[in-house]
């Protein structure tokens, strides 16, 4: 005859297990909602070759590109940065920050000079500002702007390249707004783009070196006041910017951001174009 303490028993273990998948199932349906809101669905591969091509700079252009931390000049236009120095323009790097959120700015020095210098950028072209990384956006924007400013003002750049006002990392987002104010009101009407380096949580898709595909743009931004375009990259282009990535052990070492480097590497760039142009 079974007693009535195991049949409380068997009542209260059968409530605790209805709790414990009530509680999973509440816990897989969080998991879903924060991969759905966190990895963004991007174009389809095969609207991609819809986009319409960058107009690469030619002989005698002055192209300006700004890089937030050492490699984000690499991931996000090295192709670029490239084509153009093949077609004779002139590229000149204005590094802000001084990269050393972890203690190694020395290394991430010489990891920017290296991967610039095999993109095919003199020594003599780079600009470094040495601003704190991770607190662009608490430094006075004024001030922040003006050295911005000072920047095209001493170059005279045909083009301006410089992070998406929408990249997920606060130094990329504040030299973005900065940049796009200062264009928007610039009386020499310069070429702006904006690229796009980090946006939710992964992005791009897939996060994994594939670089017979295009990169292809997040569709939450696909419906904003910007168009994007992309850059076709050679092979000897893509194998430029691959080479100045490898160089750059200090990201690779960590395999969050080996992935963000090595997706960048693929047969396209994006740059998005702002309605201010």
């Amino acid at each position: 005859m079974i007693s009535l303490g195991k049949i409380k028993n068997v009542i209260i273990n059968k409530r605790f297990l209805r709790f414990e998948l009530s509680v999973l199932v509440i816990l897989i349906v969080i998991a879903c909602v924060l991969y759905i809101s966190d990895v963004p669905p991007v174009m389809a591969q095969s609207a991609a070759a819809a986009l319409p091509d960058v107009a690469v700079p030619q002989s005698g252009q002055r192209i300006l590109v700004f890089s937030p931390h050492p490699d984000d000049e690499t991931i996000g236009v090295g192709g670029y940065i490239a084509q153009s120095i093949e077609n004779g323009a002139d590229v000149r790097i204005v590094l802000v920050t001084n990269g050393d959120f972890h203690g190694n700015e020395d290394v991430r020095y010489a990891e920017f000079k290296k991967a610039t210098q095999i993109l095919g950028v003199s020594g003599s072209q780079l600009v470094f500002l040495g601003l704190p990384d991770g607190k662009l956006d608490k430094m006075d924007p004024i001030a922040l702007c003006a050295d911005l400013q000072s920047q095209i003002g001493q170059y005279h750049p045909d083009i301006v390249i410089y992070p998406d006002i929408k990249d997920a990392n606060p130094d990329h987002s504040t030299i973005g707004c900065l940049i796009q104010e200062i264009l928007k009101t610039d009386p020499d009407k310069i070429t702006g783009y904006e690229y796009l380096v980090h946006f939710k949580l992964i992005w791009p898709r897939p996060r994994a070196l594939a670089p017979k595909l295009d990169l292809t743009p997040p569709y939450r931004l696909l419906n904003t006041n910007t168009a994007w375009e992309k850059v076709p990259l050679s092979q000897t282009d893509e194998n430029l910017k691959s080479a100045a990535l490898n160089t750059y052990k200090s990201q690779l070492d960590n395999p969050w951001l080996r992935g963000l480097l090595l997706s960048s590497i693929r047969r396209s760039e994006l740059l998005a174009v702002p309605d201010n142009n």
